[in-house]
Order: structure tokens, then C-alpha cells, then sequence
């Protein structure tokens, strides 16, 4: 007997009549990245935490009758502010814009007229931004949007150290998602560099060097972290994407959409 996918719209997984039979009406990207996280999470982190989100959130609305297609996460992306450091892979900005733009494009040509870029990495937005307008000047291209995964009102985080990057909150996720790659040996709290003149943070946005800004390529507080509270982070943002989801599935596509 051939085994069936790990749960519905998991494109990898999926053969050709197993799409047609889907008959998909969103298509989800995940973008991580491939870079140093400290010396106690895998150069990975950023991959794994966002497949993860993608997987729980598409399931989730799948379940709930949506027709979600979700692509494989894409592991390279934009990583100028790290090159300080060995391995912290990347590619140009137009390489990506281009990318994404290529994969939009195909889309539309198979049918997808509602995509969602949900990012797990910190040095993409702006390109995500570029890219959403470069689209939005295009013609006959599809509705595309990005998306962190939300966190709902009212409800409080379990993190209590705040931290960017390898701090609290990614280490937590990495011990409910994978706990055999965590260095727990190696928790700390790793220091940030300081600025010279604080209302650069205040009122400027800069591209900041990472050799300075984390000198152990992670930065905060990590020795509190539990894989509990990766769990309830993870659980509770895929609950509000998948909602979202399930919109974007159920809401007819015509040349108006998003609006009424």
C-alpha cells in the first residue's frame, strides 16, 4: 500500500493526481535561512521554525476545508549584515526579489491566484516589501502577501527575555521542534553590542553589522528557555495563519479582491 501524504497540501509529498485532485486555491511559500545562531543552535534555526509554523497553520486549515498548497521552505535568502560570519549563506537582493518574483509568476500560470510569503528571517523584509510592489506593478499577477504569523490580542507570551536573534524564544522553539540539535550545555546570556549614539535605534533604521551587534551571533537570555514555551509559540501563531488561511481560501478571487 502506498503511503499518503503527511497531511493534505504538502506539495513535496504530493504526486501530479494528488494536486489536480486538490485542486489548490492558496499556495503558501515559507523563506528561512541558513546562518549562525550562537553556539548553542544549529544554522538552520531559522528553517526549521518557519517549515514548522507552515506545516501546523496549512494543516490546520486544510482540516478546516481550505485548499492550501504549501511549497518547500526556501533555505537562502538575504543575509548582507552576517557576512562577518563563516557559513551564513545568501544571495542578492535581486536575486531574490527575482526568485520570488519567478515563483509568483508560475503560480499564475498553474492557476494560484492568492499567495503568501510567511518569512522566519530577519534580514528579509525590505526585500519582501520591494518585491510585493514590483509585483503589484505587473500585470494579471496574482494577490501576494507576507505575513510573520501573527500573534493574537490578549494573549501574553511566555518569553520573558526578549531577544532578535538565539535568545528566549528561538531556543524555545528548537527544543519542542528539535531538541537533539540544541547545545543546552552551551545556554547563556550573550551580549549585545552598544551604540555610540542611542538615537540611531530610537529614530533611524540601518543595516546592522552582526560581527558587532552579536559578537556570538546570537544575543539575550537563553537559559530560560523550555520547550514548552516553544510549543505554546508555535501553536498559538499557527492558529491565527491558519485562520487566515482558511479567508484566503474561502473568499472568491475576482479583479477587486482583497476588497468588497
Amino acid at each position: 500500500m502506498s503511503a499518503a501524504p503527511a497531511f493534505p497540501g504538502l506539495l513535496e509529498e504530493m504526486t501530479t493526481q494528488d494536486i489536480q485532485a486538490f485542486d489548490p486555491e492558496v499556495v503558501v511559500l515559507p523563506l528561512g535561512s541558513t546562518e549562525p545562531h550562537g553556539p548553542h543552535l544549529p544554522m538552520g534555526t531559522d528553517c526549521y521554525q518557519v517549515t514548522r509554523l507552515c506545516h501546523l497553520a496549512v494543516r490546520a486549515a486544510n482540516e478546516n476545508s481550505a485548499r492550501v498548497l504549501l511549497y518547500p521552505t526556501l533555505p537562502i535568502t538575504n543575509n548582507a549584515n552576517f557576512r562577518r560570519f563563516r557559513f551564513a549563506l545568501r544571495v542578492g537582493i535581486r536575486t531574490l526579489m527575482q526568485m520570488l518574483i519567478d515563483i509568483v509568476t508560475q503560480c499564475r500560470d498553474d492557476g494560484i491566484r492568492k499567495v503568501v510569503f510567511v518569512n522566519g528571517h530577519g534580514g528579509n523584509p525590505a526585500t519582501l516589501d520591494a518585491t510585493l510592489r514590483e509585483i503589484a506593478g505587473m500585470d494579471d499577477m496574482p494577490f501576494v502577501c507576507w505575513t510573520w504569523g501573527a500573534w493574537p490580542e490578549g494573549v501574553a507570551s511566555p518569553i520573558e527575555h526578549a531577544s532578535d536573534h538565539g535568545g528566549e524564544d528561538e531556543t524555545s522553539r528548537m527544543l519542542w521542534i528539535r531538541p537533539d540539535l540544541v547545545r543546552s550545555d552551551k545556554l547563556a546570556n550573550n551580549p549585545f553590542g552598544q551604540l555610540r549614539i542611542a538615537r540611531l535605534k530610537e529614530q533611524t533604521h540601518f543595516v546592522r553589522p552582526w560581527h558587532l551587534y552579536v559578537p556570538e551571533s546570537a544575543g539575550g537570555e537563553a537559559r530560560e528557555s523550555s520547550a514548552q514555551k516553544g510549543q505554546v509559540i508555535l501553536e498559538t501563531k499557527a492558529g491565527e495563519l491558519g485562520d487566515l488561511l482558511v479567508e484566503l481560501s474561502e473568499t472568491p478571487w475576482d479583479e477587486r479582491f482583497p476588497y468588497v
